[in-house]
């Protein structure tokens, strides 16, 4: 039973000790993401992880069971993943073949009667600006990265297009609805971002409708912080719920192609309100400075203001606004905190229990820097904090664990090394003091 109590005693000592370890090399393991190849490989392996998710394991309705849109959103990460890396090979390649494969094949899962079930097909556009809106923004990447564009695809895309940009002038507010009496701001601007991908692609069409939503968002900011809201309602644009960081990063990645000035002016507040550091670490709240809030399906756990959602987007966000410091350092932290597993061609996160994390981070980290703004930002002026205070910190951690089992090692050596009392001694010792 000693034995026992001593090997549980050196593994509660042992086990932190590892795991400070562990996270303090993996904080340094992530891909450098301002290298496109190195990047790419990594993605492709988590993506080869959600792969085989969602044609073997029924990862998409598994996904829809945590989630009202789980099923599109997982299905609809994975084929924009796949499009980036297709965007980056040569068209006679593999890898670009794949790419491809894989994005038509999350584009048909999308299409299907079962994704539809989840939405109203009575609403404006029908089924709803999320549905519409993700599902019309893969088909424009998807045709984005084809040299010789499939004619039926293009059809549909177009067909899409006028559909959102009609349902979009005929609103009274700028956020329409997803599901009846339900908008998130968000959702606009992936159907937006579609018709922007539109007028890039093919012929500009959509150049004054997309001016005249903006006009209308920058009418129905969130007051308290000048940015954009989380959910807005339905009928007048006006804001419900202020800005929140896991909306927020998502936006931005979408605003710096839709409109690099405003995007820049937005991501300018951003970063005074959102962005923070523990023990050195940088991160990003799900609510701004001065605010305090719940976690919810859009946020993720929320732990000392760190949202996790919004801060395993913001490597994307960062990315595309130029500020690779910063989204190497999210990713670190991803790739510290996140316990990735490699197994032969695949990696996951978390121990692949919550892969929506894994699409999300493989999506994240594909994004690239909007060209217009790289070249109208300037100089850098934020601090984005530093790793060195959570290594010192851990150092100093670990040297009192050390010393803690050094101690108790020494001290049993000692134990060990004691001569034994006998009976006889044990009888004479008070005889002997007595007669001193």
């Amino acid at each position: 039973m000693k034995k026992a109590l001593k090997i549980i005693a050196c593994t509660i000592l042992l086990f932190p000790i590892g795991i400070l370890v562990y996270i303090n090399i993996r904080l340094h393991t992530n891909p450098d993401l301002e290298n496109q190849e190195e990047t790419k490989q990594d993605v492709v392996r988590q993506l080869n992880f959600l792969c085989e998710g969602l044609k073997n394991n029924n990862l998409g309705a598994e996904t829809q069971n945590l989630y009202p849109e789980g099923f599109v959103f997982i299905n609809t990460l994975y084929g924009l993943t796949w499009a980036e890396v297709a965007k980056s090979e040569k068209s006679e390649s593999e890898l670009f073949k794949r790419g491809l494969f894989e994005s038509r094949y999350a584009y048909k899962e999308i299409n299907s009667e079962y994704a539809k079930s989840i939405f109203d097909e009575e609403l404006k556009p029908s089924f709803g600006i999320f549905y519409r809106g993700w599902k019309n923004y893969l088909l424009g990447k998807i045709l984005a990265v084809q040299t010789k564009k499939d004619t039926s695809e293009i059809k549909e895309f177009k067909a899409s297009c006028d559909s959102i940009a009609s349902a979009i002038s005929q609103s009274s507010t700028p956020f329409l609805e997803s599901y009846w009496n339900a908008s998130w701001p968000a959702d606009a601007f992936v159907a937006v971002a579609s018709l922007k991908l539109h007028d890039e692609i093919f012929e500009p069409k959509y150049d004054t409708i997309i001016k005249n939503w903006i006009l209308k968002v920058k009418s129905n900011l969130d007051t308290q912080t000048g940015l954009l809201s989380h959910a807005s309602n339905s009928k007048t644009g006006k804001t419900e719920v202020g800005a929140r960081g896991s909306s927020i990063c998502l936006m931005l990645i979408f605003l710096a192609d839709i409109d690099p000035e405003f995007a820049q002016q937005q991501f300018k507040v951003f970063t005074e309100k959102f962005p923070i550091t523990r023990f050195g670490f940088l991160a990003v709240r799900e609510y701004p400075e001065g605010k305090d809030g719940k976690g919810d399906n859009d946020s993720g756990p929320i732990v000392w203001d760190i949202g996790f959602a919004g801060t395993v987007v913001s490597t994307g966000t960062f990315k595309k606004f130029g500020e690779y410091d910063a989204a190497n350092q999210i990713s670190g932290c991803v790739e510290g905190f996140g316990f990735p597993l490699s197994n032969g061609n695949q990696k996951k996160y978390l121990f692949g229990k919550l892969p929506i994390t894994d699409a999300f981070t493989a999506w994240a980290r594909m994004q690239e820097p909007n060209k217009v703004v790289i070249q109208n930002k300037g100089i850098n002026t934020f601090d984005w904090g530093s790793t060195f205070l959570f290594h010192l910190v851990s150092l100093l951690v670990i040297c009192i664990l050390t010393y803690l089992l050094w101690r108790r090692k020494i001290r049993r050596r000692n134990l060990n090394l004691s001569p034994p009392t006998s009976s006889a001694s044990k009888i004479q010792q008070p005889l002997i003091n007595s007669i001193q």
